[in-house]
């Protein structure tokens, strides 16, 4: 019989089923595997004996969740997993998903924070957090972002393919007399502090701070930043606020299936 464990979080009791958390440290394995795998490795990844394991696999092979190669008798993820994944991906709501992130990221730190995503026209907010700042500062929702002088325009220049950002920034690159020097300095810099920051583009006396955000297949989603009086902003790549920024960027990643690269 599965024992049914009591877990208190936040003042209240959860009940779990233990086996079931157990068994799922077999799809956890195969989900990680570059291949399918032998029941004597499954079994070690998973911290449990052979025996204990092909008890679990037998009932995940029914369901689907599993599949037995023939040839090999080597496990891998079935094709339920597979249906589980796309209707995941079907239900996911990125500014559902980004707003308790954006939102504690405004609160913490009292600064505007708003969330973008790429659009025919460039990078554009689709989420926002406003705060009440010295000088009124407002990031409506639809508001475009250059892509060049922005944070979070910069973002979107690092890590979108150069085919979807090439004719824009060719646009916006007349202002400048070296856009390919420009260009690739911005890319090299976004990419050693994994977060963009930039001073008094948009806004004149003010800093805005931006880190990506990825979906489950690595791919650039959104871009997620705090723009605030640079006077009062830690500008530091390393900071607080950057990392905090960074962290609101990898926790929506997260949400989206992004499995952060060891």
């Amino acid at each position: 019989m599965a024992r049914v464990a009591n877990q208190s979080e936040g003042g209240g009791v959860q009940r779990s089923i233990q086996s079931i958390e157990v068994g799922f440290r077999l799809i956890h394995v195969l989900e990680a595997a570059c291949a399918p795998l032998p029941l004597k490795t499954l079994a070690a990844l998973a911290d449990m004996t052979p025996a204990k394991a092909h008890i679990y696999l037998v009932s995940f092979i029914r369901l689907g969740l599993v599949v037995q190669e023939q040839s090999t008798l080597h496990y891998r993820l079935g094709p339920y997993a597979l249906q589980l994944g796309q209707a995941a991906l079907r239900q996911l709501d990125l500014p559902a998903l980004a707003h308790d992130p954006l939102e504690q990221l405004q609160k913490t730190f009292e600064m505007p924070s708003y969330l973008s995503i790429w659009g025919a026209g460039g990078p554009f907010s689709v989420l926002t957090f406003d705060a009440d700042l010295p000088t009124p500062v407002t990031i409506k929702t639809g508001f475009v972002f250059p892509l060049l002088s922005t944070a979070t325009g910069r973002i979107f220049l690092t890590y979108l393919p150069e085919l979807k950002t090439r004719s824009l920034a060719e646009r916006e690159g007349v202002l400048y007399p070296d856009l390919a020097a420009r260009r690739a300095t911005i890319i090299a810099d976004v990419l050693a502090a994994r977060v963009s920051i930039s001073e008094g583009y948009l806004f004149r006396g003010f800093c805005a701070i931006s880190a990506p955000v990825f979906d489950h297949s690595r791919e650039l989603a959104a871009a997620v930043t705090m723009i605030g009086v640079a006077s009062l902003m830690d500008q530091a790549a390393n900071g607080a606020m950057a990392t905090a920024v960074r962290a609101a960027g990898a926790t929506i990643s997260a949400s989206l299936g992004h499995a952060a690269l060891k």
